[in-house]
């Protein structure tokens, strides 16, 4: 049955593939004889003439000259000039084409019988950005010639914003391309989303491709060995990858060798860090006089209510510690305890060249930073070699070889810092002998966290290794075959160990965990490309692929409590009293694909491209197994048209269109089988270890599918000065992965189905001008992105909203679905606020449907943590030798859930608090409740959280200067550049949490609650470099 399927799309792709190859040389054998019937013409003329280069004068070769209307033409020899022999007496106008240079048009050539009209034509070079070759998957093209919509960014341009994350350097750079930070702890990721988030409950991911080979991550990639980045967004860019193009695809080229003479190149930066901002808590004396109002409420403050303290009351209300702190004067910043100067220093060597046929390139390096807070560090160590040789004109091999290693130490991560905003201020963290107390208050939820600091280890190392290998064998001047081989293998440990003096074990025993995960994959590709031109007006490329890839991932885990002694931390685990947590996993998956692309070019005019991909997945059941998904994209370079032409406005100006289908694979493997459940019975009153139902089967499971369309624009205009694109897409995701509901009658209670649609849709604008060129030797460059992306959800099961998860039909995948805040009930509506059951000084939460109560029907969707918009600006100024660049970032109107303003706002009186405007008797205040000392929070608390978290981020400044041919001694530098950078200096904003960007959320379901943050500040830094090349 599985091959009666592929059989089926095989003929028809191949009929299709066979006309577009076989069209072009019909037309070129006609264009042939039309040529041979015209040397037997008995009255003609000539046509000849030299084709040079508009700003040099030089001679160009090879250039294609044609008389438009006619089949004659001729090409250019090495000395530039050409003759078109057998050309019948009339006027005409002459065409002369050059990769790289703009068409060339001559009108008023007369030709005489027996005789030769002289035609000079000069040629004006194409902007840079015109001729620039893009990585597209699986070859590279032009860039004037690409059909989708493909953002490329520049190793210049990463080099710009020195960061951590691989992926964090492009931020703001892409138009469509949304990226925030997941955390800021050294070492943490970013989160990618192209053109926003499809699925509910499967991934949004991006697909990584590094040097051709699909690849889980790419957060442990040295960004200094990227040479380009390309980002393909659209449906006729991502489907050559199918099953799992639906969320785009990020195609990342390492640093190549070239021919000359050997380059060593030193690269070396420091950097400090500090913190943006701090949540402003309550000293000492406002924490003391918020428990007081919190004891008063509930009657336990005896103290007469014309005064806001008094000493008896204190004595009966506070603990001795507190007593001393308060007559003292004294108050503990608990933020400075853990808070620290934090470091950045990256250190690198890359040695590269070659000759004709070799070429090599070599890079090591090590980048350490040391976290704002206490006892967060990460390291990551690297080494890369790339390699190709010609073996002969017709083969050409190469390789690449990649370790990485990472090591991560996080301590206690977030909740350090969590930890100290809610430690008691009146509290100190050391006696009187300097010796640090675990428990400064005898308060059993709170202790010192400078103990966790000390006690609590989280180790989290990773190691890769990845190669590739390759083999190009051109077959013919036309036709090459290319192998791609590409593999590695990972090594991922964490080890954590909780001290008996750590806020989890509260003075208990000692425990510890140790994880491992070994994955080993590889990646085999078959391409075989076909380039053929016929004539000068027709181009035909196409490519087949046939690709297998496979991975297997090992997982061990082992957890204990009650270690023997705490200096073993979690190397010798089996020496605990209770080994409680054992297991292992084995995952396996493989995937089988076919591929064929056809693009092909009318008079470099219209361009074509047809694609058609078959993805095989070891994941789902037999019958679903295969799945084809299609594209199909049309251009039109309306810049070579004749009324275009004769503005001499547009260097190129594309109207381009594509619709095609690709999938989502993030389909765990056996998902599509059922399971079974460990469980303890009673059996004769012992316990039996048993089974039961714990997975239903779903044989008919599949792939999410994703159909786009995209309509686009791309322009450049006053010699390169100005360009860029317009894009529009829509993009419908049926067949989402979900979770359905069922009566536990039967033993399950969900099964996993295909169910469920959403929409994206959005506007992409992205604009590159240069105002100021070479004006007393300053450059001037601006670049401008902006995109505006909308989701929602089209359809559920059954047709109804499911509002337990806050999923609603006809609105974003994500929302915040609550009660309204409006305020604080006032004295003057206590007899209102009785109705509702409520008192003044507590929250106000709006009536929606002026029932009378506050119930579930009053919950509303108060807003999405997807942004209306967001936008980037990126200037370059270069002077001289001197040069500055200013990226600034912006995502505007979305929701942020500022969880500062409910776990850090109590109003119990019990943990430190948020410098809040609390409502109490004498200061009626209607932005915060009563503190009351038997809540552990005040009711509808959840509803303060909810904020505009709208931002403008001055992402990077850098501030550089170049001297070149530097000599000293026996240092013979090309050239050594010196360089300061600020990231992150500025923000601007309303919102009131640390970072409106670390608040935004995931926007994934697969998270553990949506638009949750870290809880760690942000933080600004301040780098110096050199960069030697020698």
């Amino acid at each position: 049955m599985r091959t009666r399927r592929r059989t089926a799309v095989s003929p028809s792709l191949s009929c299709c593939l066979l006309l577009c190859v076989l069209l072009p040389l019909r037309v070129g054998r006609a264009q042939q004889a039309a040529e041979q019937a015209g040397s037997v013409t008995p009255e003609t003329g000539v046509i000849a003439g030299v084709v040079t280069a508009q700003e040099t004068g030089l001679a160009l070769p090879e250039v294609r000259v044609t008389i438009l209307g006619t089949g004659l033409g001729a090409s250019a020899g090495a000395d530039g000039r050409f003759t078109i022999a057998q050309v019948p007496p009339g006027t005409y106008r002459l065409q002369a084409r050059l990769i790289g240079y703009e068409v060339g048009e001559l009108t008023g050539v007369v030709v005489t019988a027996g005789q030769t009209a002289n035609a000079n034509v000069h040629l004006r070079p194409l902007p840079v950005a015109l001729q620039e070759v893009v990585v597209v998957g699986y070859g590279t093209q032009v860039r004037r010639d690409i059909t989708g919509s493909i953002s490329s960014v520049a190793a210049a341009d990463l080099k710009s914003t020195p960061t951590v994350n691989t992926v964090g350097a492009i931020q703001g750079r892409v138009a469509g391309v949304d990226i925030v930070t997941t955390g800021q702890k050294p070492g943490d990721g970013v989160r990618v989303r192209v053109r926003g988030a499809r699925s509910i409950t499967a991934g949004n991911d991006p697909l990584y491709v590094v040097d051709g080979i699909p690849a889980a991550g790419v957060t442990d990639l040295n960004p200094n060995d990227i040479e380009s980045i390309q980002v393909l967004k659209d449906a006729s860019a991502t489907a050559i990858y199918g099953s799992r193009g639906a969320n785009g695809v990020v195609i990342i080229t390492t640093r190549q060798g070239s021919a000359g003479p050997t380059t060593f190149t030193y690269d070396s930066y420091v950097g400090m860090q500090r913190e943006r901002s701090r949540v402003s808590m309550m000293n000492g004396q406002q924490y003391a006089q918020l428990k007081r109002d919190a004891n008063r409420t509930v009657g336990n403050y005896h103290c007469d209510i014309s005064v806001a303290a008094c000493d008896s009351g204190d004595a009966q209300l506070f603990l001795p510690v507190e007593l001393a702190s308060i007559r003292a004067g004294r108050s503990t910043n608990w933020q400075d305890l853990v808070l620290r100067e934090g470091q950045q220093v990256n250190n690198e060597i890359r040695i590269a060249g070659g000759d004709e046929r070799t070429r090599f390139a070599l890079s090591g390096g090590q980048l350490t930073q040391r976290g704002i807070l206490q006892g967060q560090d990460f390291t990551r160590r690297s080494l890369r070699l790339n390699f190709n040789h010609e073996l002969n004109d017709r083969l050409t091999v190469g390789s690449s070889a990649s370790l990485v290693r990472t090591e991560q130490n996080l301590g206690r991560g977030d909740g350090v810092y969590s930890e100290a905003l809610l430690n008691n201020p009146l509290a100190v963290p050391y006696d009187s002998a300097g010796n640090l107390l675990f428990k400064p208050t005898p308060d059993g939820q709170r202790v010192n966290p400078l103990s966790d600091v000390q006690n609590w280890i989280d180790d989290r190392s990773n190691t890769l290794v990845s190669g590739t290998l390759f083999a190009d064998y051109r077959l013919s001047d036309a036709l090459s075959w290319r192998v791609n081989f590409g593999g590695n293998v990972s090594s991922n440990r964490r080890g954590v160990f909780q001290g008996a003096q750590t806020q989890v074990n509260q003075g208990s025993s000692a425990d510890a965990g140790l994880w491992d995960n070994r994955t080993t994959a590889y990646t085999l590709d078959n391409i075989l490309t076909l380039r053929h031109t016929v004539g000068s007006d027709h181009r035909v490329d196409l490519t087949l692929l046939y690709s297998i890839q496979q991975q297997r991932t090992e997982d061990d885990s082992l957890h204990s409590t009650g270690l023997p002694y705490e200096r073993q931390q979690f190397y010798d685990i089996g020496s605990a009293a209770h080994v409680d947590g054992l297991g292992s996993d084995l995952t396996t998956w493989a995937l089988q694909s076919y591929m064929a692309r056809v693009n092909y070019a009318l008079k470099d005019r219209y361009l074509l491209t047809l694609t058609t991909r078959v993805d095989g997945s070891s994941r789902l059941a037999p019958g679903h197994k295969y799945a084809v998904f299609p594209s199909v994209a049309f251009a039109w370079r309306l810049s070579e048209e004749g009324f275009m032409r004769r503005t001499d406005l547009f260097s190129d100006l594309k109207l381009r269109a594509s619709y095609g289908h690709t999938g989502n694979t993030a389909i765990d493997p056996y998902q599509t089988l059922g399971s079974l459940t460990r469980v303890t019975y009673a059996f004769d009153n012992n316990a039996a270890l048993g089974y039961r139902p714990g997975t239903l089967p779903n044989p008919n499971l599949k792939w999410e599918n994703t159909g786009q369309l995209d309509v686009g624009l791309e322009f450049t205009a006053l010699r390169g000065r100005v360009s860029g694109s317009v894009d529009y897409y829509r993009a419908d995701t049926k067949d989402l992965i979900m979770r359905r509901q069922i009566p536990p009658t039967n033993g399950y209670t969900s099964v996993l189905q295909n169910i469920g649609a959403t929409r994206n849709t959005g506007l992409e604008v992205a604009l590159s001008v240069v105002p100021i060129e070479d004006w007393h030797g300053l450059r001037w460059s601006q670049d401008l992105n902006w995109s505006t992306n909308h989701n929602r959800i089209l359809s559920l099961y059954g047709g109804v909203n499911d509002v337990l998860n806050r999923w609603f039909i006809g609105q974003p995948i994500d929302v915040y679905y609550d009660n309204q805040f409006v305020g604080i009930w006032q004295a003057q509506d206590s007899l209102l606020a009785k109705q509702y059951k409520a008192k003044p000084g507590q929250i106000r939460v709006a009536d929606v449907n002026g029932d009378g109560k506050i119930d579930g029907n009053d919950r509303v969707i108060l807003g999405t943590p997807f942004p209306a918009w967001t936008g980037s600006m990126t200037s370059r100024f270069d002077w001289k030798r001197f040069d500055l660049s200013l990226m600034a970032v912006a995502r505007v109107d979305f929701m942020a859930n500022d969880q500062f303003r409910t776990g850090e706002s109590t109003m119990q009186g019990r943990y430190n608090n948020l410098v809040t405007d609390y409502w109490t008797p004498t200061h009626p205040s209607n932005t915060e409740s009563r503190p009351t000392a038997n809540q552990e929070n005040p009711p509808f608390g959840d509803t303060r959280r909810y904020e505009d978290g709208s931002f403008i981020r001055v992402r990077s400044i850098t501030l550089g200067y170049t001297l070149p041919g530097v000599h000293g001694g026996p240092w013979h530098a090309r050239s050594v550049r010196f360089y300061v950078t600020a990231l992150d200096p500025f923000l601007f904003t309303r919102f009131r949490g640390l970072d409106p960007e670390s608040r935004t959320g995931t926007g994934d379901r697969t998270s553990a609650g949506y638009a949750e943050a870290a809880a760690t500040p942000s933080y600004r830094t301040l780098l110096t470099g050199v960069t030697l090349s020698f």
